[in-house]
């Protein structure tokens, strides 16, 4: 799926970008209805999330570290939630 058919999918929940330059943090973010948009490895281009923000996605920050694309999703879990088990 293209990353703007993705974005344009109507959903009732919230829409977040991980961006390393985001102003809000994951752990002020509701903990149900997420629609969690992680890029690939190096990053959405500007384009890219010049569209991500014209489909209502909201810019969050996990930290001051540019994570990998497969541990990505893990660590947000663990940075909201803080267990694993």
């Amino acid at each position: 799926m293209t990353l703007e058919a993705w974005c344009a999918e109507q959903e009732a929940g919230l829409k977040l970008n991980l961006h390393p330059r985001a102003e809000q943090s994951i752990n002020t973010l509701p903990t149900h209805g997420i629609r969690l948009l992680i890029g690939p490895e190096g990053g959405l281009s500007a384009e890219e999330i010049a569209l991500t923000a014209n489909d209502g996605f909201t810019d969050i920050l996990l930290g001051p570290r540019v994570l990998r694309t497969e541990t990505t999703a893990i660590t947000a879990l663990q940075v909201r939630f803080g267990d694993l088990g």
